[in-house]
């Protein structure tokens, strides 16, 4: 009962301009604590601390061309790392050999947690038999500021060279299959080895690049789509993606994913 009271009267003692004041003081106060978590948040996500350019996106268009139909779009990784010079220098020697007229180069990037994926598709229409597609790409871990090596980054994912390979294998013999039921061809026509012999694959592992997209494993395989056949129409962008892994086994994100120097 005494207690009670001494809340009464303590009540009773502060004024209403008091009592106005410690509302506004205690709305600034979280006003305040929402900004701090807010900022931390959009900088954590944002990586601007380790960003070249603290207003541009982590991978962003360096030299456009959508003049004509065949679009030319170079990536440059925002990242101020000594390594990532390299990086941009890599990825300009790369694109200069498909610079011809009729080429055509695109990238997409995704980042998944610590994990920036970038991907530079080309297709090569200079050719003298059928356009040749070809990708090229980089794995960066934004916490250690590293690249990360394909070996490494299969082991974040639990999964071997084997387990790639078997996976890619599995994928043509659907192609092939599906090919073989829409009538493009009878079996009897082109084997799978003939089917293959056409996409000018003679390994599976070859020409394969890993790319991280909402959180899976994808293989870019290069292969050649068209034939006599006409079975080019069968085939999409999507054909040269080869889904390796749905998800990383690993916890630990700053390890395995290292360089590995």
């Amino acid at each position: 009962m005494a207690s009670n009271r001494r809340v009464r009267q303590i009540k009773r003692r502060m004024s209403p301009s008091t009592q106005k004041y410690s509302v506004i003081l205690g709305a600034v106060i979280l006003i305040m604590f929402i900004m701090f978590v807010f900022y931390n948040n959009t900088s954590s996500t944002n990586y601007n601390n380790i960003k070249q350019d603290k207003g541009a996106y982590l991978v962003y268009t360096k030299y456009s061309d959508q003049s004509t139909k065949y679009t030319k779009e170079i990536p440059y990784v925002n990242l101020k790392a000594d390594i990532f010079k390299e990086v941009n220098k890599d990825i300009l020697v790369f694109c200069d050999k498909y610079m011809s007229e009729k080429s055509i180069i695109t990238y997409e990037y995704d980042v998944n947690g610590i994990i920036l994926s970038l991907v530079i598709k080309v297709i090569n229409n200079d050719t003298t038999y059928a356009p040749e597609p070809y990708f090229r790409t980089y794995n960066i871990n934004l916490e250690r500021e590293e690249v990360i090596a394909d070996d490494a980054l299969l082991q974040f994912f639990g999964v071997t060279e084997s387990n790639v390979q078997y996976k890619i294998k599995r994928q043509f013999n659907n192609y092939y299959s599906d090919i073989v039921k829409e009538r493009y061809y009878s079996s009897n026509e082109c084997s799978y080895e003939c089917f293959m012999k056409w996409r000018g694959v003679t390994k599976y592992l070859d020409h394969v690049s890993y790319y991280v997209r909402d959180g899976k494993l994808i293989a870019f395989k290069s292969f050649i789509a068209h034939s006599i056949f006409g079975e080019e129409e069968y085939f999409t962008d999507k054909s040269f993606e080869f889904e390796i892994a749905d998800s990383p086994i690993e916890t630990d994100t700053s390890l395995p994913l290292s360089s590995g120097n």
